[in-house]
């Protein structure tokens, strides 16, 4: 007794296109081989420069907000010229940033219709997923690579139509008979439009498997046989940590494209957390993502660490305008504007 598996063509045609083919899910993530590393010391012997808040003057206040104003069409710049300036407050926004480049290794059991062509091992050996030789492009660039592995590749009947080199139709479910969409009634009327290919009896021969009912297997292109192997994937990729150490009442969603001062950077293999910022809130913040780093990816191996530190200045002034009480921030080396409900805005503008 002949037993077929039902075709999924459109789906099979893609695994078949593509030899990485599978989701996240497909892939078994094998755990990095366990490596002692010691940081550096370069901490401690390049400490973090220190900086001083900078200070503006009203006329340099007035100056960057007219400046600001200039590109916003809706805003009227009566503010920047008759406003009474009551405070200026300066301090400085310390950005700590922390990218740690991984590599992380997965297997995946696959096949295909030819044998694997790839690098010739003696026939007994084998290789484990962290032995195969692999190298990033560039460090900090992002990229997946995939591999057969060595000397796993063996022949076997075919999964999708279990050795028979053929599997049901999908289309007619087996029966070589469709249902003729041409056949044409009219409820009200009751009238009847024939067809020449199935006379009205609402069945024709299904095209797609030449009304046999089962077409050739594309898995194993009708062989009923496949080539089975472990496929490998290799992934390079760079984890983002960042921490902002600013004052409460600064809206940090502004800082995003803030420019400022790099007062501290440096490259390792694993950094050293900083320790020597006069600000010990940025030491405390250093120290807590680096060690977070050294686990957060148990499944990883930290390819290369690289940590900076940048030093925003930011100037809070507090105005009076008529009977209105407000303030605003000019921040980073540009002098940035970020002013929350502009009071003053045209009516009418082109």
């Amino acid at each position: 007794m002949w037993i077929f598996r039902w075709s999924e063509d459109s789906h099979l045609e893609k695994e078949l296109n593509d030899s990485t083919y599978g989701e996240t899910h497909d892939w078994t993530y094998i755990p990095a081989p366990r490596v002692v590393k010691k940081p550096d010391n370069y901490e401690l012997q390049n400490p973090v420069r220190s900086v001083s808040p900078e200070i503006l003057t009203e006329k340099e206040v007035r100056n960057a907000l007219m400046a600001w104003l200039r590109r916003k069409v809706r805003y009227k710049n009566e503010l920047a010229q008759k406003m009474e300036i009551k405070e200026i407050v300066p301090s400085i926004i310390f950005y700590y940033v922390l990218d740690t480049f991984i590599e992380q290794r997965a297997l995946k059991f696959s096949c295909q219709q030819k044998p694997i062509i790839g690098a010739a091992l003696s026939p007994n050996k084998k290789l484990k997923a962290w032995e195969v030789q692999c190298f990033p492009v560039k460090y900090f660039q992002e990229e997946t690579k995939y591999f057969h592995m060595p000397n796993s590749d063996k022949k076997g009947m075919c999964i999708s139509c279990y050795g028979r080199g053929l599997v049901l139709c999908a289309r007619c479910w087996g029966s070589g008979e469709i249902t003729c969409r041409k056949v044409y009634s009219s409820r009200r009327g009751r009238m009847l439009s024939l067809c020449a290919e199935c006379t009205a009896n609402n069945t024709a021969d299904c095209e797609r498997c030449a009304a046999v009912g089962h077409i050739q297997c594309l898995r194993c292109d009708g062989q009923g046989k496949v080539w089975y192997f472990t496929n490998m994937k290799v992934e390079y990729l760079t984890q983002h940590q960042y921490k902002m150490i600013a004052e409460e009442d600064f809206p940090t969603s502004a800082l995003q494209k803030a420019h400022g001062m790099v007062i501290h950077d440096h490259t390792a293999e694993l950094v050293t957390p900083i320790s020597t910022c006069n600000e010990e809130e940025v030491n405390l913040a250093s120290q807590l993502l680096v060690q977070e780093s050294h686990f957060a990816w148990p499944d990883s191996r930290i390819l290369q660490q690289k940590h900076s530190l940048t030093a925003i200045p930011v100037n809070k002034v507090l105005f009076t305008w008529e009977d209105l009480n407000g303030r605003f921030w000019i921040y980073g080396t540009k002098r940035q504007i970020y002013f929350k409900n502009y009071p003053l805005k045209k009516s009418c503008w082109p």
